[in-house]
């Protein structure tokens, strides 16, 4: 038996507070996979375009041909300088993120010991007054 926290509206709120950072972190955590991914697209496409010039220029190319792997390469290489400075900056934010949650979780975990001693403390109380009532009890035994 415990009883009502008076403050279970405080911890209800700070638990959301906990889920919902929780949640930006996992929003981001898989942002960055996707991020991660398409950079690695980006450098084995990089990669492939650069072989393929080096190929192609032992068999002669035209200045034409020359100047469109170049210009596939250099859209290559501005797509993955894009992709890791959005990497760069979003692995920022998962790092305010992870704090983030950490400050809500403490917070929360303050008012479940909190709760935790007061429904301890309401044991506490619970355990006297039985204790004392037995004692009475056993006392008007006696007399009687």
């Amino acid at each position: 038996m415990t009883k009502k926290f008076k403050l279970q509206s405080v911890l209800n709120y700070r638990q959301s507070l906990e889920d919902r950072a929780q949640q930006l972190l996992m929003t981001s955590l898989q942002h960055r996979s996707t991020l991660e991914k398409a950079l690695g697209q980006q450098r084995n496409a990089l990669r492939q375009h650069d072989a393929e010039l080096k190929r192609r220029q032992q068999e002669g190319l035209t200045i034409d041909e020359i100047d469109l792997f170049e210009s596939q390469i250099r859209h290559c290489r501005r797509m993955s300088a894009d992709l890791q400075q959005q990497l760069q900056r979003l692995e920022r934010q998962i790092v305010s993120e992870r704090e983030e949650l950490l400050s809500c979780a403490r917070d929360r975990q303050v008012m479940e010991k909190l709760k935790e001693k007061q429904d301890a403390e309401y044991r506490q109380e619970l355990s006297r007054k039985e204790r004392a009532m037995l004692d009475e009890i056993g006392l008007r035994n006696k007399r009687g």
